[in-house]
């Protein structure tokens, strides 16, 4: 058996038996994938941080799921929040979610996503957005929703995962689109 084919566990983040080191293997993991890699200054990059993983961890820790390897080490890592970004003012810096509100009322629970290149095209991915599912699923919510650039790559993994393009909106001059995602049942396939 090779490492490749080693089973990856899906657990809480709270639950990891180490969360600092799992917390700078999420970090490392984060900014490996983020679109932005050069920053103009350390506070640019913290304030990146902050937006789009760092919120997360803080207020909604336990949303955060975490995929692990066979030596303990995160290779991926689902976070998110139940709150509505349109409704709770910590989302206030994101500007498109106004423009979705209409939207985010009926999918009001979001995630973010990122896997280590050695995670992927192994289910890892789909593992992890449904252990944040069945959170929602357990809170009451109706749904949850995603939102990334109009033609991204990661819009036919959300696809997948039945996922499907509610609306659009614009963000720094780029079009986003919003995917929806009923949150009552577990995936068809699962």
């Amino acid at each position: 058996m090779t490492a490749r084919d080693e089973p990856i566990r899906i657990l809480r983040w709270l639950d990891h038996p180490d969360r600092i080191a799992a917390k700078h293997d999420i970090e490392r993991i984060f900014f490996a994938a983020a679109g932005s890699r050069e920053f103009a200054s350390d506070a640019a990059r913290a304030e990146f941080r902050e937006r789009w993983l760092g919120r997360y961890l803080t207020h909604d820790p336990a949303m955060t799921f975490v995929a692990v390897d066979p030596s303990g080490g995160v290779v991926g890592y689902v976070v998110g929040s139940l709150d509505d970004p349109a409704r709770t003012a910590r989302f206030a810096d994101i500007p498109y979610f106004a423009e979705l509100a209409h939207l985010t009322a009926r999918y009001p629970a979001h995630l973010h996503i990122n896997l280590d290149e050695s995670a992927r095209n192994r289910g890892t991915g789909g593992r992890l957005v449904e252990a944040f599912t069945a959170e929602v699923r357990a809170a009451g919510l109706p749904g949850v929703h995603v939102v990334t650039g109009r033609g991204m790559r990661n819009v036919s993994f959300y696809e997948r995962l039945e996922f499907v393009e509610r609306g659009s909106a614009s963000y720094n001059g780029r079009p986003v689109v919003l995917l929806g995602r009923d949150a009552v049942r577990p995936l068809s396939t699962a």
